[in-house]
């Protein structure tokens, strides 16, 4: 697999993760007024999306690094042929 398609497959996730949020809103969850998802009536728990969200996030960094350097995540993108 080509790091190319790697991040698809986690840009396609993490939209995927997105809807499971927002599924847990529509199941029960709420937000308080300091901003935070409660989740209590919610029969999903709400730390399983945020953790796939941020491995998922953390390992599309990690090929960056991988693939270019660190200096790569700074570097301008060649043209698109």
């Amino acid at each position: 697999m080509n790091s190319n398609l790697f991040h698809n497959i986690a840009n396609v996730a993490t939209v995927l993760l997105a809807a499971v949020t927002a599924a847990l809103i529509a199941t029960g969850c709420t937000t308080s007024a300091a901003g935070v998802l409660e989740c209590s009536h919610s029969f999903i728990d709400v730390k399983y999306t945020v953790i796939a969200i941020m491995v998922i996030n953390v390992l599309k960094i990690g090929v960056n690094i991988f693939r270019d350097g660190l200096s790569g995540l700074t570097k301008t993108q060649p043209p698109v042929q």
